[in-house]
């Protein structure tokens, strides 16, 4: 979609909300800050749909080298994701900065502080550890960043603020802002190095590994007169083939290169929970892994990067069981850390670590004491910015900072890393002769407007966030209107202009909040509620459920028999209007519905896929169970069983908070919310009818549970049962299709 080329925007209200934002008055921003904030706010929206383009596209073409399966691809987005979180987050909170102290429509402004949160908190979520099905979250955050800044009154506000007027630095930064000294490199790794993956250097496509390292070498020599000259490689997680071909890449190079490698973050959930107990056990799967990745690269690796969970209490023993053999390498530590404490405690082990990787660029950047706490320690500190972080925002800060010429935004980022103390990572592509020259002390705020911290949150580190320019201090107003904008459920909901159809719910549906809200309690966290969505959204999704059927979008869960329970995961890789991603995920007065009745803050869609579960004409149905945990927080972990159609005599009974059983015949257009361990509920025999639901889940925290990931293993060949049955289904319903168009 070109630049600002966004539809015009209809506010449709269903209730009114009531807006609380309290403290004094905000003032609003300096005419050149307002510009300036205004400005990246639409560059980090234009780098959101362009994030978003390049991650589908990614996905498309791992799914069609059947190299990962669909429910395995989680970890090889991971880093473009959280760039893209970080920069949705850093546009909200842009835009909140660049209007603080205008006159903003309520419900706009309630809508942008629950996306600012939920932007948060799956940034939080997400530096830990990664988003498993994307697919979800994307849906509802794409659609409320076009809504609420794509278009309409915020976006034209933000356009004419922008179009304004140049912005100098002085107006950013203030005039007495000191300029960051130029911190010393420390450790025996090189300045400078090239972070390659599976993406780098394709088999049989074009290649210009040894350009880049001839360029990186030559670069290294003209920063420090005593450098070694050689170039360090990162080789980032990749599969065995990949490997292969990089080490036959990288083996005539050897003498001028110091290689690394990083070992995956999800490697030890091939460990049972026994097995993982006991360091022998972990000890041997890593000695194993990196065997096996030496042997598949073909040269001598120089050090191994050890991912964040290695060091946590349950591996740690076995991490250092294995540490403590000789080794023909050394070891690193790649891991986010935000404060200095925390750096010293994950640093300072025996035996030590010679280094410490993590992401490092402008709206992630590497704190600086913890850097120093590194440094103190000996250890030397490696930046890796992400590959497409230097977009059009990154640009729009690079350019007030005083950089000439945008093309030269990724050389910048080198010597930003050098200036701070860190060794210097390339991720691709030419490299531009020319000066970067620049000052840093604007870039400081960028990390402020996507940092997950709670502005004015004791957690905040120590020396990041103090507030010593006028940009700074426009960006903490826009994110304490947000914070601090409080909404009663449900907000309103909107329509586009030229739109025809917005997924929604009944008009009954969102009457008696209240009510709906003691009987789930009562209930003891379950509430089943009749003709649920509009009739649009309704017959969009039977439509889009009997297209699944008959198409390659359903993943079969190996857990099911095919018998009692027929289905699996949905799919949501090729864009599509029609997806149960945009009409249940992507549906506000839905969300608004689940945050009401669940009364324990604002609920989001969850990353875990959607299933499409069929109980059949055999099937005698599910043994009663609460539904286990897989979230970190229960009362912000709600599963969802939406029947699209039952012509069978299966009933649903549960057992309430008083001991009393309820039984429940589920008609079309119906649904049921549950919390988990809680309400026991059972599902009976179809007596020869057939029923289908639609299985999904919503959350308020995005963090898991210990349990989360045992329930995202999906490996079966097609002997499974469940996958033999969905394959036969899917060909009667293709065969039934062409019938009918003869």
């Amino acid at each position: 979609m070109s630049r600002h080329q966004w539809p015009a925007l209809a506010l449709l209200v269903i209730i009114l909300p009531f807006v609380v934002t309290r403290g004094e008055p905000v003032e609003k921003p300096p005419p050149d800050v307002a510009a300036f904030a205004a400005a990246a706010a639409l560059e980090g929206l234009e780098d959101v749909q362009r994030l978003e383009s390049q991650i589908t596209a990614d996905e498309s073409q791992r799914l069609a080298t059947r190299d990962v399966g669909p429910l395995e691809i989680y970890t090889f987005i991971d880093e473009s994701l959280g760039l893209l979180i970080d920069t949705a987050l850093a546009a909200v909170r842009h835009a909140a900065a660049a209007t603080a102290g205008s006159e903003l429509n309520p419900i706009l402004l309630s809508e942008a502080s629950l996306l600012e949160k939920q932007l948060n908190n799956m940034l939080a979520a997400q530096t830990k550890e990664p988003l498993f099905f994307w697919h979800g979250p994307k849906r509802y955050v794409s659609s409320q960043l076009q809504r609420l800044f794509g278009r309409g009154p915020w976006h034209q506000q933000l356009k004419e603020l922008a179009n304004a007027g140049s912005t100098s630095l002085s107006a950013l930064v203030g005039e007495a802002s000191s300029e960051t000294k130029r911190s010393p490199l420390q450790g025996k790794l090189p300045l400078i190095g090239l972070a390659v993956d599976d993406s780098y250097c394709p088999k049989g496509g074009p290649c210009s590994l040894e350009t880049e390292v001839q360029a990186l070498a030559s670069l290294s020599k003209k920063e420090s007169q005593s450098d070694s000259g050689l170039v360090h490689v990162v080789l980032l997680p990749c599969p065995e083939a990949a490997l292969e071909h990089l080490g036959s890449l990288l083996r005539p190079m050897r003498a001028k290169l110091y290689v690394s490698a990083m070992l995956p973050p999800e490697l030890f959930d091939a460990l049972s929970p026994r097995e993982a107990s006991k360091p022998a056990s972990v000890a041997q799967l890593m000695e194993g892994y990196i065997s096996s990745l030496i042997k598949a690269l073909g040269i001598p690796i120089d050090l191994i990067w050890l991912p964040y969970a290695a060091f946590k209490k349950q591996y740690w023993p076995g991490t250092q069981k294995m540490l403590e053999k000789t080794h023909s390498w050394v070891y690193g530590i790649r891991a986010e850390v935000q404060q200095a404490s925390v750096a010293q405690k994950l640093l300072l082990r025996k035996p030590a670590p010679v280094a410490w990787l993590s992401t490092d660029d402008l709206l992630r950047p590497v704190q600086q004491d913890a850097i120093h706490a590194a440094l103190e320690a000996g250890i030397a500190c490696v930046s890796l910015p992400r590959k497409e972080a230097a977009g059009r925002f990154a640009a729009k800060y690079f350019k007030a900072a005083g950089l000439k010429e945008e093309p030269l935004v990724q050389v910048a980022q080198l010597h930003w890393a050098w200036r701070r103390g860190l060794s210097a990572m390339w991720r691709g592509g030419e490299l531009l002769p020319g000066e970067a020259q620049f000052k840093t002390n604007v870039l400081k705020a960028a990390a402020f407007s996507s940092s997950h911290y709670q502005a004015g949150h004791e957690e905040v580190p120590s020396d990041a966030w103090k507030i010593t320019s006028p940009l700074e201090a426009a960006l903490h107003s826009g994110r304490t209107i947000l914070q601090k904008a409080e909404a009663s459920p449900p907000t309103g909901t909107y329509k586009d202009a030229d739109s025809s159809f917005s997924p929604g719910v009944s008009a009954a549906t969102l009457t008696g909040l209240a009510d709906q809200a003691k009987t789930f309690k009562a209930n003891d966290h379950i509430i089943y509620a009749e003709d649920f969505f509009d009739d649009q959204t309704f017959a969009a999704i039977k439509e889009e459920t009997e297209r699944l059927w008959m198409s390659e979008d359903i993943e079969a869960n190996c857990n099911l028999d095919g018998t009692n329970r027929l289905g699996g995961y949905v799919l949501d890789h090729v864009p599509r209007n029609s997806s149960l991603y945009r009409l249940i995920y992507g549906n506000d007065p839905f969300r608004q519905w689940v945050s009401a009745v669940n009364a324990e803050g604002p609920m989001w869609p969850s990353d875990f896929p959607i299933e499409v579960r069929e109980y059949g004409r055999h099937s005698r149905g599910m043994g009663c169970h609460p539904d286990l945990q897989m979230y970190k927080v229960p009362r912000k972990d709600l599963e969802f069983a939406f029947t699209v159609d039952n012509d069978s005599r299966c009933n649903v009974s549960f057992w309430d908070a008083a001991g009393k059983l309820h039984l429940v015949q589920t008609k079309p257009n119906s649904i049921m919310m549950v919390g988990v361990n809680a309400a026991t509920h059972c599902v009976s025999s179809t007596d020869g009818g057939t029923r289908t639901i639609l299985k999904f889940i919503y959350v308020g925290d995005y963090r898991k549970s210990n349990e989360f990931w045992s329930y995202t293993t999906n490996e079966c060949d097609d002997s499974n049962p469940n996958r033999q049955m969905l394959s036969d289904r899917r060909t009667v319903r293709q065969r039934q299709a062409r019938s009918l168009e003869l």
